[in-house]
């Protein structure tokens, strides 16, 4: 099956950089197949945000190649069939934002394309309601929740009809509930659609809900792993100043306290459920 995205050997830095010999993204080989929920971390500066606007073409390698679904990142008239295949949603939601009707401002982008009026229209409804936002078609976006607007950036993008989105911190800017809200839309897209997901963000309680983890430094990938394997290796994430999930830190502490908790524990059900049987076992040696 061909990979949804192929990367082969990039490498990219700036042109007025091109001089030096370090390389903002330095070899990077990864393929991302349909369907797949995964998670880029890494320290800052890494490279993070420089790989995901190569994926929709808002960057081109300075080496190497970037295949979406086959097509060549450097074909120009790959162009807009690629910025429909990958869909890309920013920190701000504000910045994607351009309308002060929440429904005319997820009709924009399908109205580019050239759609017939019933076609926008299926497509703004079922985006919206995909979403959770249905209720607030008529609303202005602007006097919405920062979670909100983020929800209805991703409803303009899923109204192109994409096979994957690709969120650059989607939630930095976000209020705890606005995040949870964000990253339970994306699941649901995910689960129910099977439209492709990654996602680059600083937080690990997120990243631990992915499937697979891309950990970057330094412009290469040195683990692409499943968060449960990622999370153990504490000493390197603690060498690139990231933090582990919190459950993760949770049962490294109660271990170290003589409780008996399996290790690659990411999630609270797992957690909770370990615990349990953790005390139910101690108690029946009493």
């Amino acid at each position: 099956m061909t990979p949804l995205i192929h990367i082969d050997d990039l490498h990219f830095q700036y042109l007025q950089n091109q001089t030096k010999k370090t390389w903002i993204l330095d070899g990077i080989n990864l393929d991302v197949n349909e369907g797949e929920f995964i998670a880029i971390l890494g320290p800052n500066g890494c490279g993070k945000s420089t790989l995901a606007k190569h994926f929709n073409a808002l960057l081109l390698p300075s080496d190497g190649k970037v295949l979406i679904n086959g097509m060549d990142t450097q074909n120009r008239k790959n162009l807009l069939t690629i910025r429909q295949t990958i869909g890309m949603i920013f920190q701000n939601p504000d910045n994607q934002i351009i309308s002060t009707i929440v429904e005319e401002d997820v009709a924009f982008a399908p109205e580019n394309l050239g759609l017939d009026q019933t076609e926008i229209r299926r497509r703004v409804d079922e985006a919206l309601e995909a979403v959770g936002m249905i209720e607030y078609r008529h609303h202005t976006p602007f006097k919405l929740s920062g979670g909100q607007k983020q929800r209805v950036a991703i409803a303009g993008i899923l109204a192109m009809r994409p096979k994957c989105l690709v969120l650059d911190e989607p939630t930095s800017m976000l209020d705890p509930k606005g995040r949870a809200d964000v990253i339970r839309t994306i699941k649901h897209l995910n689960r129910q659609f099977g439209i492709t997901v990654v996602l680059i963000t600083h937080n690990m309680d997120e990243a631990a809900q992915a499937k697979r983890v891309i950990l970057l430094e330094q412009g290469k990938v040195i683990r692409d792993n499943p968060p449960q394997e990622v999370f153990t290796e504490i000493s390197l994430l603690e060498k690139l100043h990231l933090s582990v999930p919190q459950v993760t830190e949770l049962c490294v502490k109660l271990r170290n306290r003589g409780i008996s908790v399996p290790d690659q524990i990411i999630d609270v059900e797992a957690c909770t459920r370990s615990i349990i049987a953790a005390l139910e076992e101690e108690n029946a040696r009493r």
